[in-house]
């Protein structure tokens, strides 16, 4: 009987498929793939991931999957895990010898050295300095700036505050945080920036925009970002946009067997705030809009936001640890071990209006 490696390696040299191919297909990095075919399961990340693994391979070439499944879920520990160490070597034990006299040799010496230094000393007290404390380091605190000038602009850190004069009061922006985006804080809530963003911001609450922000820059592994201020403008605040339509709520959607899932309705296409929050290790990418693809690996409790414009793709390894948040929406795109990619994005509808839906990519 074939093992699952020779099997799975058959169906794709029968096919004519290289690994490069197999990998861009599935999102299986084609190390992984050799090593399933050479039947090396030890050095996979885990039990659960290699039979994800081995089903959507499975699947990519026609294969049954449960069965090769099965079949993995068979194979013996050793064979699955990391090899156990080897044993160390026996302690051999040796005769104790009679060391009575090193020691008294070693005793009479001590003693010596001991008179000799005694004497050289002459008996004189010796001064005893204590040692200088250790200061204490201090936690970083948050610089805080005041903006008087027209046009403000700099290097921040997190947590660095900028006081905006507005007549006779004053009003705060935060920054909050930074990675490959930036979090403002201000009296309304929050305001996410990605580089080269501008936005206008009305800071007092008096429905007429203060200032306007620009990222100009961002350095995640530094969290610093150049940030620009310009109060030179008296725009007022635009209209609300029309109010999103919530679709019934669907939980728990397995998207290998759905085609599209519409999440929200608008009139207009607007920005949508996206959380995945995790419940156990997963392997996680996305692209959002026309930024760069972003992936990591991420544990229980881990959490990821995002604000996104027109759409997102995300690529999810063990897609049963993740929950994604839309609005009220809830949606689950896989079981545990299940290797799922999917497009949230706008799509128009034939009355010009607009849906948030999920499509599968696979």
């Amino acid at each position: 009987m074939d093992s699952i490696g020779a099997i799975l390696k058959g169906a794709r040299e029968e096919k004519k498929l290289p690994l490069n191919q197999v990998s861009s297909d599935t999102h299986i990095l084609p190390g992984y793939i050799l090593a399933i075919e050479e039947n090396r399961f030890q050095d996979l990340p885990g039990e659960a991931y290699c039979a994800g693994f081995i089903g959507t391979l499975a699947r990519y070439y026609g294969l049954d999957s449960g069965s090769l499944v099965a079949m993995f879920r068979g194979v013996p520990e050793k064979e699955r895990s990391a090899p156990k160490p080897k044993p160390k070597a026996p302690v051999v034990k040796t005769e104790k010898k009679n060391k009575v006299p090193v020691i008294l040799i070693i005793v009479i010496l001590i003693i010596m050295g001991a008179a000799i230094w005694f004497i050289l000393s002459g008996n004189k007290s010796q001064e005893v300095v204590a040692p200088e404390p250790v200061a204490q380091q201090e936690e970083p605190k948050a610089n805080v700036y005041v903006m008087n000038e027209v046009l403000f602009e700099r290097s921040f850190a997190e947590n660095d505050i900028v006081q905006v004069q507005l007549g006779e009061s004053s009003s705060e922006i935060a920054c909050r945080t930074i990675g490959s985006s930036v979090l403002l804080g201000i009296r309304s809530g929050n305001v996410l920036l990605t580089p080269s963003q501008e936005k206008l911001l009305d800071l007092n609450g008096d429905s007429k925009n203060d200032v306007k922000v620009t990222l100009k820059d961002v350095n995640p592994e530094a969290k610093t970002a150049i940030i620009r201020i310009d109060r030179a403008l008296e725009a007022p605040v635009p209209p609300p946009l029309p109010a999103i339509s919530i679709a019934a709520k669907p939980e728990s959607i397995i998207m290998h067997d759905k085609g599209s899932v519409t999440v929200l309705a608008s009139p207009v296409k607007r920005n949508f705030i996206m959380e995945v929050n995790f419940s156990g290790p997963c392997m996680f990418r996305y692209q959002a809009d026309s930024n760069k693809s972003a992936e990591k690996y991420y544990k229980a409790e881990d959490q990821v936001r995002l604000e996104v414009a027109d759409q997102v793709r995300v690529w999810l390894s063990n897609a049963g640890h993740a929950k994604i948040l839309i609005g009220d929406a809830e949606i689950t795109l896989g079981n545990k071990g299940d290797i799922t990619s999917e497009k949230i994005g706008w799509e128009e509808a034939g009355d010009k209006s607009f849906n948030l839906s999920i499509v599968a990519m696979h």
